[in-house]
């Protein structure tokens, strides 16, 4: 899983599902108005991460190398409902961001989160541990923990919420309209 940030709205969720209900392409054209909300933010974290290795050691061919394409970054409008244990709980929803914004790919989320978490080596295997992963990308890159997805989310997030705002109202307003349709 990479590293993601979120959006929540209250009855957003709800809204959009009934609206797939109805129809379908008005879903498929809100989720474009969306993503083209967030293009500013995506753009300006891609521009973020250095297309080169940042350390020597992620230079091979595996699946944790350091590859061009590692600028995967990727916009979600997330509808789903909650899992059935939540369900039991009353939860109707789950609580994660309706839109997400994550960083696809291993080499990527481990430079992104590495050296968060309170286990600075994530494995027991002494053979495997690298205690200094994270103190090198900082010294390599400048940068602490959620080097490049939340770096640049807080820059961002006023104007993509005023954005969001306008789209999620006519969200909204559709939903009723076709709800009165019924």
């Amino acid at each position: 899983m990479g590293a993601s940030i979120g959006i929540e709205y209250d009855g957003l969720k709800q809204a959009l599902r009934e609206i797939q209900k109805v129809d379908p392409a008005l879903r498929r054209q809100i989720t474009k108005d969306i993503k083209n909300a967030m293009a500013p933010l995506l753009s300006a974290i891609k521009d973020l991460i250095p297309s080169s290795a940042p350390l020597q050691g992620q230079k091979h061919n595996g699946r944790t190398a350091w590859k061009a394409e590692n600028k995967n970054v990727v916009m979600k409008v997330d509808t789903r409902k909650a899992r059935s244990r939540n369900l039991a709980k009353g939860a109707q929803f789950e609580s994660v961001g309706t839109v997400k914004i994550t960083a696809k790919g291993a080499a990527l989320s481990m430079a992104d989160m590495a050296g968060r978490g309170p286990n600075q080596t994530r494995n027991k295997n002494p053979l495997r541990a690298r205690p200094g992963f994270a103190e090198y990308l900082t010294a390599s890159l400048g940068r602490g923990p959620s080097r490049f997805v939340w770096a640049r989310s807080d820059d961002y997030l006023d104007e993509i919420t005023r954005n969001v705002d306008k789209i999620v109202i006519e969200v909204m307003d559709k939903t009723n309209k076709s709800l009165v349709k019924r």
